[in-house]
């Protein structure tokens, strides 16, 4: 469990908005909208997703990449099967993208697979400072479903952790601060390899991990070693990621703590699939695979003003990891305000993970104190019935709170008081929306 992150982390991700296929010109522009917009609001991670070490060809007549199938047929690798910067998407490699954020005051961070590549298996590549193959350690059974690009370990052979300590290793000397490890959260073996590379490296590197089967609650032993942990599939802009949350999220509330953040995944608001253009009358041009890395065509986010404060409200309450994945340089004024609403920012931040306290029709009650005010803290009311496409009416009472009923409430989205738990107004919620609240003064 960390010691170095007393709040969730927050930042920004590639994969939402560009898949698998990021380039450096378009990642030194994110940079430059992720320190105008959300750095001077607490948020300072930047990471770049998966592929930064993928071979595409070229888009004709440009230097772009020209992705036509989900994953690369080809990776690049040193002589020792650690995987580098691609020629295609970073020709001047990543030092010069990972040395920018740094000059900025800002936490680098990366992608990386479960495993080593099956192309250093076949290869036979050997693992750095041991007299074995990647061959030798690799488990060909273990695969990732969604994509081809390494096999596991078997963490029981003789140079298997000596893998693990090479990858971190490298990493920790180009200065990544940050590392999320895909497709292992069914792997607590690997947990436990990265996570002692990790302390071996010599480098303070937040460990995030990410979906590879669902998050069990026997693992939690090794995933507090890291510092987050993926509790959900990827959430994308539509009602189904809402209520996976919703779910996800009742689970694991009672296994969070300050230092070890339940994370409900990205935040795809704004322009999303940027490197995926839908096809012209639905003909995909040849070659092309009609799945590309992510969910659906280039688009703006589908979630409603109603939707994206709910989604907001859970990640606050939550004490969810904040990674907005959205293209930066063209995000609305209005996702610019829900990201960065103090108020917002000062429950993720200050909370307690929060737990559902009742249901009251379709309307449910969540609550999460304040770690560091006794009688303080906020409430999320949801309205949970989506399909229904009506409001629901509900009135908070003390008792049911657990509070004083001289507790003063703020209604955060709307920015109006309330006034007191004792003759607070009854509230009504639109269909998929939700009422944000800020309580105070909640001890007799």
């Amino acid at each position: 469990m960390s010691q170095f992150h007393p709040i969730p982390p927050s930042g920004w991700n590639s994969f939402d908005s560009f898949g698998g296929y990021l380039h450096e010109e378009a990642a030194f522009a994110q940079l430059e909208a992720f320190a105008k917009t959300l750095v001077p609001h607490g948020y300072d991670t930047f990471v770049v997703d998966i592929g930064w070490y993928a071979e595409y060809e070229f888009k004709e007549g440009t230097n772009l990449p020209s992705p036509k199938q989900k994953h690369a047929a080809d990776i690049r690798l040193d002589e020792n099967g650690l995987p580098l910067p691609s020629k295609c998407y970073f020709p001047n490699g990543l030092q010069q993208l990972v040395d920018a954020t740094h000059e900025k005051g800002l936490k680098f961070g990366i992608h990386m697979m479960r495993g080593v590549p099956r192309k250093a298996v076949e290869l036979k590549l050997p693992v750095k400072g041991t007299k074995v193959t990647a061959a030798d350690i690799a488990n060909t059974s273990s695969t990732c479903p969604w994509c081809h690009y390494n096999y596991g370990i078997d963490m029981k052979k003789d140079g298997a952790q000596a893998y693990y300590d090479s990858v971190v290793k490298m990493l920790a000397d180009w200065g990544v601060d940050f590392i999320k490890y895909d497709d292992i959260t069914g792997y607590a073996d690997e947990v436990d390899a990265v996570s002692i590379a990790i302390e071996r490296s010599g480098r303070p590197i937040t460990l995030s991990l990410s979906h590879g089967g669902e998050a069990v609650s026997e693992s939690v032993a090794s995933y507090r070693r890291a510092d987050l942990v993926r509790i959900t599939k990827d959430i994308w802009d539509d009602k189904e990621s809402i209520r996976r949350s919703f779910n996800a999220w009742a689970y694991w509330s009672k296994f969070a703590e300050p230092g070890f953040w339940i994370d409900l995944d990205m935040i795809p608001f704004g322009d999303l699939q940027t490197m995926s253009p839908e096809p012209k009358n639905g003909d995909l041009p040849e070659g092309y695979n009609p799945e590309l890395c992510g969910k659906g065509w280039q688009r703006k986010c589908g979630l409603s003003l109603a939707h994206r404060r709910t989604f907001m409200t859970q990640r606050a309450l939550a004490c969810s990891p904040l990674f907005v994945g959205s293209d930066l340089t063209t995000l609305s004024e209005e996702d610019i305000e829900l990201l960065t609403h103090p108020r917002m920012l000062a429950c993720n931040r200050n909370a307690i993970c929060g737990k559902n306290i009742y249901m009251a029709g379709d309307a449910q009650v969540w609550k999460s104190e304040n770690r560091t005010v006794r009688g303080a803290g906020w409430l999320g009311v949801f309205n949970r019935n989506p399909e229904s496409g009506r409001s629901e009416r509900i009135k908070l009472t003390h008792t049911g709170l657990g509070l004083s009923p001289r507790t003063r409430l703020h209604d955060i989205w709307n920015n109006v008081s309330l006034g007191t738990l004792r003759d607070a107004p009854e509230l009504e919620i639109e269909a998929d929306g939700c009422v944000f609240i800020e309580f105070e003064g909640g001890v007799d």
